[in-house]
């Protein structure tokens, strides 16, 4: 829809594209809210660099995971607990680093560590859903201002292009009166004309 101002607001986020691709699956022109910050910050940082979208790494950190359970042999049949769950398993359960450095009350099994983890990245995401929620409302109000889409806007252009915005002081004008300028012969008093 279409607001009284000619801006066009609430837009469907998958609607949305950016300039960011997937170096793995291949997906171009993508948001900036497909990558994590990391990401994106190695993006700006170097432009030729190759990134993974969120769905990419998680895949990746998916198998690395499996693939770990199968090597981590259970040779003397020791079972751990979990400090989340409280349910015992073997050490293919956890992680090698939560085996050899986490302390029995802080070692977590694989299992709530992926939980917690998602749960995690779902709060985010709800945080940030229900902000650009609010924003829209103020945006479709009958008695909405231009500072009301631009917070909207703003909002929107975070998620595609992963870059905060910036609020610029309200300046006033070119200069502040006489005097302000050091380097002006205004306001110095007589002894700067002959």
């Amino acid at each position: 829809p279409t607001s009284a101002l000619g801006v066009s607001a609430n837009a469907d986020p998958s609607q949305w594209h950016g300039s960011f691709d997937c170096a793995q699956c291949s997906r171009t022109s993508l948001p900036a809210m497909e990558f994590s910050a990391k990401m994106q910050q190695k993006r700006r940082a170097d432009v030729r660099a190759s990134i993974k979208c969120k769905r990419c790494v998680e895949s990746a950190q998916a198998a690395e995971r499996a693939l770990s359970a199968m090597r981590i042999a259970d040779d003397d049949g020791t079972v751990y607990a979990c400090s989340v769950c409280k349910v015992e398993k073997p050490a293919s359960g956890f992680s090698r680093a939560q085996l050899n450095s986490k302390s029995a009350d802080a070692r977590r099994c694989s299992t709530c560590r992926d939980a917690e983890a998602a749960n995690a990245a779902t709060n985010a995401d709800a945080k940030v859903q229900a902000v650009l929620r609010d924003a829209r409302a103020a945006s479709a109000k009958a008695d909405a201002t231009l500072a009301d889409f631009a917070r909207e806007a703003a909002l929107e252009a975070e998620l595609v292009t992963g870059l905060k915005p910036k609020k610029i002081s309200g300046g006033r004008g070119r200069g502040r009166g006489r005097g302000a300028n050091p380097n002006s012969m205004l306001g110095r008093g007589r002894g700067g004309r002959a």
